[in-house]
């Protein structure tokens, strides 16, 4: 990307008339007076002749996750009156959401017939109002995310008489311009109240549904389903919450709601999984209450070993007294890599939440004093295999605790001990096996992240060449057990 790009304001179809059908409006934002640019300085005035350049930058705390905190600023020159640190405003807080709230912010405080050349480092605010704008509105904004910052930002640079160009320059390489912008920045965050964002279009510049000439089935049905907003089961929102703070209780993160939905469909967890924490994320499992109303089947709602208590999920796999629920959170605690940190405590949230903890460790040689809480730590390194290897111990237990317990309950059936031991062996040992199948079909990165996710488990009882990854004839399989005297184990 390189050079200035010019803004094209133009609004207006001439291609054919089939480009003037649209659907899925709003007809109570629409507008029959045309959009209108504001007409240039009248004769004699010399501003249409004053250019100005204009440096924006952004920076974001915890980008990506719930508890994101985006600062942003314009530069144009040393104490210069339209210098501005931003707080930005907004359940949504990201790195893109900073730098085009930037761009927006710096076309409302200047005049609209002064030419501006924006520079910026981010070629998504750049590509987003260049490249991808008109696609965007022919297809009615369709699950675009930020649309709203983008119109409020496409109106203001169509209303304005003088020209607009975008610049894309390298962040953190001497610029002056972009090096002043980005200490700006960092003052937005010392702001106490975020900046209000006028995000208002009026509505001959609001573009309103999708081009019928751009529409496909896939389209149609995204925009059909925007229309209904589906509201969230309370159950589902406290679940969550729950999953949530247990995450950053080791991973000290703060995730969002879109980043728990989508990592439990994550391909490293096996279809059967992934609908299991589906369910169990929206308690839609028959469990607990669910049976209180079904004749016949009321004693279902309560647990028949711990007597009185209820059964829901969390009791299930967390608390109940049950041989399999205390002999597989024992296993897994044994066989955890202690060089990693600790074996955590094990809550409801842990498990629905599994797919977003990382595990991490100090940039140092003492990792016996690292616990999953105290990731905050300054030089704390992320550990891919070590955290890959924890989703998958925790989700395949907890599904396998589940399993046993319906064939228990439902079945009828008692399970020794020896026979959860042995059926958890072969299903961690059964994924080791699968991993190796995929690795071997695709490239070298994959490989490395399944040997080391595995290498810290696996018996080492004889020696184990360095291709056992991808060597078939090499069989390999998770530690046995520790022998122990005890019924079981409390999470």
């Amino acid at each position: 990307m390189k050079g200035k790009i010019t803004f094209d304001p133009s609004l207006t179809i001439r291609t054919c008339l089939l480009d003037c059908f649209r659907i899925f409006r709003n007809d109570k934002n629409t507008n029959s007076q045309p959009a209108l640019r504001l007409e240039k300085p009248t004769r004699g005035l010399n501003l249409i002749d004053d250019k100005i350049t204009i440096f924006t930058d952004r920076s974001c705390i915890n980008n990506g996750k719930a508890n994101a905190k985006c600062e942003s600023s314009i530069w144009v020159a040393e104490n210069h009156e339209k210098n501005k640190a931003i707080r930005v405003l907004g359940p949504s807080q990201s790195n893109q959401i900073g730098e085009l709230t930037t761009i927006l912010v710096a076309l409302q405080n200047t005049d609209p017939f002064i030419p501006i050349n924006f520079k910026t480092d981010s070629k998504y605010v750049i590509e987003g109002l260049t490249k991808n704008l008109k696609t965007w509105e022919d297809n009615g904004w369709t699950n675009i995310e930020n649309a709203d910052t983008f119109k409020a930002t496409a109106y203001q640079l169509r209303k304005r008489s003088a020209q607009t160009t975008f610049e894309w320059i390298k962040g953190h390489s001497g610029n002056e311009g972009n090096e002043a912008t980005d200490s700006l920045a960092k003052r937005g965050a010392e702001k106490e109240t975020c900046d209000q964002i006028n995000l208002e279009i009026p509505t001959e510049f609001d573009v309103q549904g999708a081009k019928l000439s751009k529409m496909t089935q896939t389209l149609a049905y995204q925009n059909l389903k925007n229309q209904y907003q589906i509201k969230q089961w309370r159950t589902t929102k406290r679940n969550l919450e729950t999953a949530r703070y247990a995450i950053k209780e080791i991973s000290n993160n703060l995730e969002s709601d879109k980043t728990i939905w989508k990592e439990c469909r994550r391909k490293d967890i096996q279809r059967p999984i992934q609908q299991f924490l589906y369910k169990a994320l929206h308690s839609t499992h028959k469990v607990g209450d669910f049976w209180s109303n079904i004749p016949q089947y009321e004693q279902r709602a309560k647990c028949a070993i711990c007597h009185n208590e209820t059964e829901p999920m969390a009791h299930i796999l967390t608390t109940c007294c049950s041989n399999e629920r205390r002999k597989i959170w024992k296993l897994i605690k044994d066989i955890w890599p202690k060089k990693y940190s600790p074996w955590p405590r094990i809550m409801i949230g842990t498990i629905l939440g599994c797919r977003s903890i990382h595990i991490s460790k100090q940039n140092n040689n003492n990792t016996e004093n690292i616990t999953p809480t105290n990731n905050n730590i300054p030089n704390s390194k992320h550990i891919p295999g070590a955290s890959r290897l924890f989703q998958i111990l925790i989700s395949e237990s907890a599904h396998l605790i589940w399993a046993i317990g319906c064939e228990r309950i439902i079945g009828n059936k008692n399970i020794s001990n020896k026979t959860i031991e042995t059926r958890w062996t072969n299903k961690i040992n059964m994924r080791i096996t699968i991993d190796r199948t995929i690795a071997n079909k695709i490239d070298t990165n994959t490989q490395k992240l399944v040997k080391t996710t595995w290498s810290e488990i696996i018996s080492s009882t004889t020696h184990i060449p360095e291709n056992w990854v991808t060597n078939p004839e090499v069989l390999v399989g998770i530690k046995p057990p520790r022998p122990s005297t005890e019924q079981g184990h409390q999470v």
